[in-house]
């Protein structure tokens, strides 16, 4: 039936309706509980300056053009784009989480570059990973669709980070209500719905470690668009909207314009860290 009604209706009114739909879950669902203390304050994370800091930038040549003999250079279908992955590294080399949770694996891109940035934080440093599916399938995995020779694991593997990964098939809430395990950062990248994110963000606080970070991908600043090609993935904003209407002490702050191309000829990124509003407490 869905299939059915995309032929027919014009895709602005599939995309109003598809909205339409997700704004009501998100206005009629529960309020949760947000744990803003474990969130570190926001004049503490380094911003501006901390992703062009010339200490990491041989660390970064290095791991980009081992996973990108393997992976590829350039953009995949479904995978971050280059310029946001070179982001997530120095992400990692600034803050320096010793466990990470990523929400999203897909098809590994910033898998890799976080297992391999992890290296340099500490001997036992690692990224617990968590998709919905089994991305490292060897039948029906993602990677198969994108044209990348490897599942993830393999990839890893020959990277010498296999021992950096923890994969995981399981639905993020599921994971994050049931883990005994306590994350420095949490990189959300999974469910991109408005109330998926909402929920998510509430989870991920309640197991992130004092000072940590919550790491959001496809965060459209006031719901525009972001590149040339106008396209707008909403959930993301509209969730921490609601979040922070209810929850002053959560910040949100948009990395912006990085010192390096992203994608579609631009600078521009749609990563954005949650933090704790320095003037609270």
């Amino acid at each position: 039936m869905k299939q059915v009604i995309r032929k027919v209706l014009p895709r602005a009114l599939v995309d109003l309706a598809r909205t339409t739909r997700d704004d009501l879950r998100l206005a009629t669902a529960p309020r949760r509980e947000f744990a803003h203390r474990t969130l570190r304050p926001t004049a503490m994370l380094g911003l501006p300056g901390m992703l062009d800091d010339e200490r990491f930038a041989a660390a970064w040549e290095r791991d980009h053009a081992a996973i990108a003999a393997l992976f590829g250079d350039g953009d995949r279908s479904g995978g971050i784009n280059p310029g946001d992955r070179r982001a997530i590294h120095a992400l990692i080399l600034a803050l320096k989480p010793d466990v990470v949770l990523e929400i999203g694996t897909h098809i590994g891109a910033s898998t890799l570059y976080i297992a391999r940035a992890l290296r340099e934080v500490s001997p036992i440093a690692r990224v617990v990973t968590v998709d919905i599916v089994d991305v490292n399938d060897p039948a029906r995995g993602p990677w198969m669709a994108v044209g990348i020779k490897s599942p993830p694991r393999d990839l890893a593997r020959e990277l010498d980070c296999l021992d950096r990964i923890v994969f995981v098939q399981q639905r993020a809430e599921e994971f994050m209500a049931r883990t005994d395990e306590r994350f420095g950062l949490v990189f959300l990248d999974g469910d991109h719905s408005p109330l998926a994110v909402y929920n998510e963000v509430a989870a991920a606080l309640r197991i992130l470690r004092p000072g940590g970070v919550i790491l959001l991908h496809d965060y459209y600043a006031g719901g525009r668009a972001l590149f040339p090609d106008g396209q707008v993935i909403a959930g993301p904003f509209r969730a921490l909207e609601r979040i922070r209407r209810e929850n002053p002490a959560i910040a949100v702050t948009p990395l912006g314009e990085l010192p390096w191309p992203t994608k579609q000829g631009t600078r521009t990124t749609s990563l954005a860290l949650v933090s704790r509003a320095s003037s609270t407490a």
